[in-house]
């Protein structure tokens, strides 16, 4: 699988790294920080723009919404987090009218089946998948049947688990691309194994992206120049805000930075053709070194070590040549200080 293609835009090895702004839940259920945070990931140079949508009597058992006690603190802790940031159809409605006039793409997380109902009724061009549902076949089969592309993240799991994964949605004969993801929100930056990337694409044949949660920039950075087709990070209004991704998310002027620094190493890289530009042809001519007569030499005479050295400026027969043209003999007259030229070994 070479590319894919979100809304005319090419992703794949040749083309430019693709930029998802991950929204997710930090507009915390607010249409004005939503547009903000929207408007930031234009600025900021993002390809597109991704949310999470929930369906929560469909997410969870019905005893476990009842009583959220009797499964745990942290469970509590998020679904009253999430009961809280939850937005309503007039609200998507809104962000991807909003989405469509600011023409960047809006993408989706659906959590459950309900919520890929839901983000039909509004044609989203791709779907995206949590690490937490990566083993969850039901609900991918069930994205896999709008024939639309999937990017699928593969934090918090295991190896044979992404093998697994990667057959089965392979079966479904749909484009797809795998992120490599550290699900520790934030990342440590030691932990982010980013040697994975080139590997994970050998091993499956795939294009791979990235998705970040670590502090700062330099991870996303290191991803895109190993290989990431796609890099995913959380962008925030401001990290010290209430809400569960804030903390591990970049600030605008931070995700402006790691898109213009992403684009630069992208120029840096070029292409894998060794061509001399024309500065470098110029300043070849000042320092390289041509082969020099340092005495006057006979036609017929044999060139030796005593009679010819490695001289600039670099006009004449290179140095590479020097040991080549040793004990060959001279097809003319050549005065001291002249150089040897490329006929002169023939």
């Amino acid at each position: 699988m070479k590319t894919i293609k979100i809304e005319g835009v090419d992703i794949g090895k040749e083309y430019p790294c693709y930029i998802i702004a991950e929204i997710g839940v930090n507009h915390n259920g607010k249409i004005s920080f939503a547009k903000k945070l929207i408007d930031a990931s234009i600025e900021s140079g993002a390809n597109a723009v991704k949310f999470q949508k929930r369906n929560l009597k469909s997410l969870y058992r019905k005893e476990s919404l009842e009583n959220p006690n009797s499964e745990s603190q942290g469970f509590e802790i998020l679904l009253a987090e999430l009961q809280e940031v939850e937005l309503t159809k007039n609200d998507y409605m809104e962000i991807i009218d909003y989405c469509k006039k600011k023409k960047i793409t809006f993408l989706c997380t659906p959590w459950d089946m309900p919520s890929v109902d839901f983000l039909e009724e509004f044609d989203i061009v791709a779907y995206k998948i949590s690490s937490g549902d990566m083993t969850n076949f039901p609900l991918i089969k069930y994205i896999s049947k709008t024939r639309k592309p999937m990017i699928i993240s593969t934090g918090m799991s295991k190896i044979e688990e992404i093998e697994k994964m990667v057959s089965f949605v392979k079966e479904q004969n749909i484009p797809f691309v795998i992120l490599h993801a550290n699900s520790t929100y934030p990342s440590p930056i030691e932990s982010l194994n980013l040697n994975l990337i080139p590997e994970f694409r050998k091993k499956f044949n795939l294009l791979v992206g990235f998705s970040g949660h670590e502090i700062g920039i330099i991870g996303s950075i290191t991803a895109a120049n190993m290989g990431a087709v796609i890099i995913e990070r959380h962008i925030t209004l401001d990290k010290t805000m209430k809400g569960l991704d804030h903390s591990s998310s970049l600030e605008p002027n931070e995700f402006k930075e790691m898109v213009s620094l992403i684009k630069l190493s992208e120029k840096a890289k070029g292409k894998s053709v060794k061509k001399m530009t024309r500065a470098e042809v110029l300043q070849r001519e000042v320092v390289s070194k041509s082969i020099v007569c340092v005495l006057d030499i006979c036609k017929g005479e044999i060139f030796s070590d005593k009679n010819i050295e490695a001289k600039g400026p670099e006009k004449g027969l290179s140095a590479q040549y020097f040991f080549d043209i040793i004990g060959k003999k001279s097809p003319r007259d050549i005065k001291c200080g002249e150089y040897v030229l490329e006929e002169d070994m023939s």
